[in-house]
């Protein structure tokens, strides 16, 4: 790659946009700077949102079509919008991560951190200690007793990641091995022989301890699982909302509550998701004790610290954001390159963002095809939605929006129902966000990297909305403060004006160096000068600009 295509890739993998005009200048009259840009985009808030992307793909988070904590007493106070609800809630995690991430500590402690981090609806969620009159997202504890180690012990993370009727937290325990291990253990080719009543628990659990088929992945993902006992097997919408329409207490001459063992205001908020009195129950049900691939433990919080001190932690850490940064799978990624990255990764003291800069600044990364077959050359790379959002707004100061009418929202779709404002590239209940290419943490859960149909039509659709708001925008500012078109005025015809301007939309839209009198100038003046001709010269900018915001140059990098 030339270099300014390499600062191209570099800046749409780190932040999610692409190079400004200064950094294009600065690094293609000293190639020596781009190293330097790198470390810059490191601490920059669009770094942060790409570290939070990253995650919440890996932790299946934004998971915006499947059912939504009930807007029901102390959270009416909060209004009505889900959309608030829904975001401010799966974003814990990814706050915890991100915390970790831009201020430099080991990311070990993602999996070992003694507190978590929330905000008002996720304090007022599970009754967590918070300061109204202090920031957004503070640090702060459980106070359910539960063992406190990272995201092992986060309720937003096993709201989504939930155990199903008696599959006794196995599940989860599959999440933490796939996700920080790289171990999928519910992938094992294994055979088991006929005759296993799985609709009876004891025979299953006889089963899974003693067949030998069994056995073969039950040994390791048992004792994972009986780290989680203490947590409810899921937090169920119905659950609130009935406990909600009785009044949030039971009448106990009417026999046990609908609910088990937890009683009818438990699942009123704030919400009971831990019981210490159940952390035993893998023993009343004849399973295995806690344990690690053969380490006897006894809580998540020796489990984040086995996790975080095997080797395979930093080799599926650097795998998960090669990956993410590459968008080459995990599985097919060169052992020889993981490697070397990996070696940094953990001689640097684990940080994610020396990690970053050595995938972005490697060979790999910097090659657009490799010649020799054997050898490794990162694919060209397709904008993801969330990306594409960023860039948007970077480049023409657009954002797709919707925004249901708050006036009648409840009344036409009932209150859980409301979201409010949101960002059609990154939603998928309103929005295309699994359309272009993303997910939506449920039935699709992994990222498509290649141009679809549905991609260009929503592709089509917002690139002719940004291109009219950013000539309109534009032309109505000074030359010195627009985004795009500082070199043309609303009245301006000359060819080399023209020409002029379209070089830099060339280079800032593409990432593309082209001469004035290239052959792909020739394309966009002729398409400009087609419209312009028909119609006005605004109305050719926003075709032209229109254009090159759906050109493959402007969606692959």
């Amino acid at each position: 790659m030339s270099v300014v295509e390499h600062l191209s890739r570099a800046s749409m993998a780190i932040r999610g946009v692409r190079p400004s005009f200064s950094e294009i200048d600065e690094v293609r009259a000293d190639p020596g700077k781009l190293a330097a840009r790198v470390d810059a985009w490191l601490d920059s808030d669009a770094f942060a949102s790409t570290i939070e992307d990253l995650h919440a793909e890996l932790y299946l988070l934004r998971a915006d079509t499947n059912f939504q904590l009930p807007v029901r007493g102390i959270l009416e106070d909060y209004g009505m919008n889900q959309g608030d609800l829904h975001f401010g809630t799966v974003a814990g995690p990814l706050e915890l991560v991100r915390s970790v991430v831009m201020e430099e500590k080991p990311y070990t402690e993602i999996l070992t951190a003694d507190y978590t981090i929330a905000n008002e609806v996720i304090a007022a969620v599970y009754g967590l200690p918070y300061d109204p009159l202090g920031p957004e997202w503070q640090v702060t504890e459980w106070t359910d007793g539960r063992p406190i180690s990272g995201l092992l012990s986060d309720s937003e993370i096993w709201r989504r990641h939930v155990s199903n009727a008696a599959n006794f937290h196995r599940g989860r325990a599959n999440f933490v091995s796939r996700t920080f291990l790289c171990e999928d253990i519910g992938a094992r080719d294994v055979f088991v022989a006929g005759g296993v009543d799985i609709a009876d628990e004891g025979a299953v659990a006889e089963a899974v301890g003693n067949d030998p088929g069994c056995v073969a992945c039950h040994s390791a993902l048992d004792p994972l699982a009986a780290f989680f006992w203490g947590y409810k097997e899921q937090l169920q919408r119905g659950a609130i909302t009935e406990a909600y329409n009785l009044g949030c207490e039971w009448d106990w001459e009417n026999g046990d509550p609908p609910r088990g063992s937890y009683r009818i205001e438990h699942w009123c908020y704030p919400l009971k998701f831990y019981d210490v009195s159940e952390e035993g129950l893998w023993y009343d049900k004849g399973l295995r004790p806690p344990g690690f691939f053969g380490h006897p433990a006894t809580d998540v919080i020796d489990l984040g610290q086995l996790i975080t001190e095997d080797a395979r932690f930093a080799e599926c850490t650097t795998r998960n954001f090669a990956s993410y940064l590459t968008q080459v799978s995990r599985e097919d990624l060169p052992d020889d390159w993981v490697s070397g990255m990996q070696h940094g990764f953990v001689e640097s003291g684990f940080s994610a963002k020396e990690l970053v800069r050595s995938i972005v600044l490697s060979d790999a990364f910097s090659t657009a095809r490799e010649p020799d077959p054997d050898a490794f050359a990162v694919p060209l790379q397709t904008v993801r939605p969330e990306q594409l959002s960023r860039s948007l707004e970077d480049l023409t100061g657009f954002r797709w929006m919707a925004n249901q009418d708050a006036s009648n929202c409840a009344t036409a779709l009932g209150v859980d129902n409301c979201w409010g404002a949101i960002d059609l590239l990154d939603t998928d209940l309103y929005g295309v966000r699994s359309m272009m290419g993303g997910i939506d943490g449920y039935t699709v859960t992994h990222p498509t990297h290649i141009p679809t149909p549905t991609q260009l039509l929503a592709l089509r659709q917002v690139a002719q909305e940004a291109a009219g708001f950013v000539v309109e925008d534009d032309f109505g500012l000074s030359a010195a403060n627009r985004r795009l078109l500082s070199g043309v005025e609303r009245e301006t015809t000359g060819d080399a004006q023209i020409r002029e301007q379209l070089v830099r939309l060339h280079i800032r839209l593409l990432g593309e160096e082209v001469d004035v009198n290239s052959a792909e100038i020739d394309l966009s003046f002729g398409l400009w000068a087609g419209v312009a001709e028909g119609s006005d010269p605004v109305e050719a900018w926003k075709v032209t600009i229109a254009a090159l915001l759906r050109d493959p140059r402007s969606v692959l990098y």
